[in-house]
Protein backbone atom coordinates (compact mmCIF):
# COMPACT_ATOMS: atom_id res chain seq x y z
CA UNK A 1 0.00 0.00 0.00
CA UNK A 2 1.54 3.43 -0.92
CA UNK A 3 1.52 6.47 1.03
CA UNK A 4 -1.31 9.17 0.27
CA UNK A 5 0.35 11.57 -1.82
CA UNK A 6 0.67 14.78 -0.49
CA UNK A 7 -1.69 17.90 -0.51
CA UNK A 8 -1.02 20.08 -3.54
CA UNK A 9 -1.62 23.90 -2.59
CA UNK A 10 -4.82 24.41 -3.96
CA UNK A 11 -6.53 21.38 -1.92
CA UNK A 12 -5.15 22.97 1.36
CA UNK A 13 -6.61 25.86 0.24
CA UNK A 14 -9.81 23.77 -0.17
CA UNK A 15 -9.43 21.90 3.06
CA UNK A 16 -9.29 25.35 4.76
CA UNK A 17 -12.62 26.96 3.46
CA UNK A 18 -14.69 23.25 4.09
CA UNK A 19 -14.95 24.66 7.64
CA UNK A 20 -17.81 26.79 7.89
CA UNK A 21 -15.89 28.45 11.06
CA UNK A 22 -12.75 29.14 9.41
CA UNK A 23 -15.22 31.03 6.25
CA UNK A 24 -16.32 33.14 9.07
CA UNK A 25 -12.91 33.96 10.46
CA UNK A 26 -12.04 34.75 7.09
CA UNK A 27 -14.78 37.35 6.54
CA UNK A 28 -13.95 38.97 9.84
CA UNK A 29 -10.34 39.33 8.66
CA UNK A 30 -11.31 40.74 5.77
CA UNK A 31 -12.79 44.13 7.38
CA UNK A 32 -9.69 44.07 9.70
CA UNK A 33 -6.48 42.54 11.57
CA UNK A 34 -7.70 41.40 14.75
CA UNK A 35 -6.04 39.31 17.71
CA UNK A 36 -6.64 35.35 18.25
CA UNK A 37 -8.70 36.64 21.10
CA UNK A 38 -11.06 38.84 19.13
CA UNK A 39 -11.20 36.17 16.12
CA UNK A 40 -12.36 33.47 19.26
CA UNK A 41 -14.89 35.54 21.02
CA UNK A 42 -17.88 35.11 18.65
CA UNK A 43 -17.48 30.97 18.86
CA UNK A 44 -17.82 28.59 21.38
CA UNK A 45 -15.12 26.37 21.81
CA UNK A 46 -12.03 25.92 23.58
CA UNK A 47 -9.06 28.53 22.75
CA UNK A 48 -6.82 25.32 21.49
CA UNK A 49 -9.81 23.77 18.82
CA UNK A 50 -10.19 27.80 17.48
CA UNK A 51 -6.29 27.97 16.98
CA UNK A 52 -6.27 25.03 15.43
CA UNK A 53 -8.53 26.87 13.15
CA UNK A 54 -6.24 29.22 12.43
CA UNK A 55 -3.14 26.58 11.87
CA UNK A 56 -5.38 25.21 9.15
CA UNK A 57 -5.65 28.89 7.66
CA UNK A 58 -2.33 30.20 7.72
CA UNK A 59 -1.36 26.14 6.62
CA UNK A 60 -3.30 26.89 3.47
CA UNK A 61 -1.85 30.90 3.30
CA UNK A 62 -5.13 32.20 3.28
CA UNK A 63 -3.99 34.14 6.04
CA UNK A 64 -0.65 35.25 7.88
CA UNK A 65 0.12 35.94 12.07
CA UNK A 66 2.45 38.36 13.48
CA UNK A 67 3.93 37.67 17.33
CA UNK A 68 3.08 40.75 19.06
CA UNK A 69 5.44 41.32 21.91
CA UNK A 70 3.78 42.74 25.19
CA UNK A 71 6.05 44.47 28.01
CA UNK A 72 5.12 45.66 31.70
CA UNK A 73 6.53 47.19 34.51
CA UNK A 74 9.07 44.98 36.80
CA UNK A 75 8.19 45.45 40.17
Amino acid sequence: MSAAPALQPIDSVFRALADPTRRQVLERLSESPASVSELAAPFAMALPSFVEHLSVLEGSGLVSSKKMVSFGMQN
